[in-house]
């Protein structure tokens, strides 16, 4: 069975990268410092040591150490100038990188303020015109409350204005009434409808009856009146002195025979508001309609 390990790599950057290699080349050109100042110390003995005597002449391993002295140096020089121009190039790439994306970020939150403060003034455009709408509004309401207290004072003053005329006919009506009872007579309107409702008799005749009394004999022209517009005669129309007719009566000569003519006399003056009679005497002919008119 095979395990396997799993391992992660952790990715260095180049500007790290080239920093370590720059530490280390200067810890190479102070280290070839330190070898060329040993060497130069080693030389100066040497030269002392032949001026005394003691030496007579330079060994080859201090030639050697200078020269590896002075190879660390050159070595460590060149790492340190290499990589120290590769740290300041990496340094002036990231600077440059942040400083676009600082440029971007900084066009971003611009542009995103830019959006905010476009937003901000539509809804204080949207705000300013819901409260004209609102004022409007309040305007119209007002103005309809008005229109409709107005509306309703009108209606109040026309009730009051109905109710007024309504009494006051009524009382007409009941005045009338009385007077009917008193001293019927027909107005011009009644003698318009009994004449129409009469109409379809046009042709027939009537015999009138009437006591000479005043009130009376209005009632029997207004009566003579309707029955001449709807084109029936009252070839037979007399006062009779001294009689005690009351009332008006619709007289017929039997019970068993009443011609349409006399239902229709009834209806009609009834229909006035006048109390009618409906009599039966043989003195009447049969077939005729006799209208006898007195006081009530």
């Amino acid at each position: 069975m095979i395990v396997r390990k799993n391992t992660s790599m952790i990715a260095t950057s180049p500007l790290d990268s080239a920093s370590s290699w720059l530490w280390w080349s200067n810890i190479v050109y102070i280290g070839g410092a330190a070898l060329t100042l040993g060497a130069a110390m080693v030389i100066f003995m040497e030269k002392r040591l032949i001026a005394s005597g003691r030496r007579t002449g330079n060994l080859l391993i201090t030639e050697f150490v200078v020269i590896g002295a002075a190879f660390v140096s050159l070595l460590g020089t060149t790492g340190a100038v290499h990589f120290g121009n590769t740290v300041s190039n990496l340094k002036d790439a990231e600077l440059a990188a942040y400083e676009k994306a600082a440029d971007l970020k900084i066009a971003q939150e611009q542009t995103a303020t830019a959006i905010a403060n476009q937003k901000a003034e539509e809804a204080k455009r949207e705000a300013l015109q819901t409260s004209q709408s609102n004022a409007e509004l309040h305007i119209e309401v007002n103005k309809q409350e008005k229109q409709r207290l107005t509306a309703e004072a009108q209606l109040r003053e026309q009730n009051t204005e109905t109710m007024s005329f309504a009494h006051s006919l009524a009382q007409q009506q009941a005045t009338m009434a009385e007077q009917a009872k008193v001293s019927p007579v027909l107005n011009a309107a009644q003698i318009e409808a009994l004449s129409r409702l009469l109409s379809t008799y046009a042709g027939q005749d009537v015999i009138l009856h009437s006591t000479p009394d005043t009130t009376v004999l209005r009632l029997k022209v207004s009566i003579a009146e309707a029955l001449s517009k709807a084109g029936i005669t009252f070839k037979q129309n007399s006062t009779d002195m001294g009689s005690l007719y009351q009332g008006i009566s619709v007289v017929v000569h039997s019970p068993q025979d009443v011609p349409p003519l006399a239902n229709a006399l009834v209806a009609g003056i009834r229909q006035a508001g006048i109390e009618v009679h409906p009599v039966a005497l043989v003195s009447v002919p049969p077939g005729r309609v006799a209208l006898y008119l007195g006081p009530n």
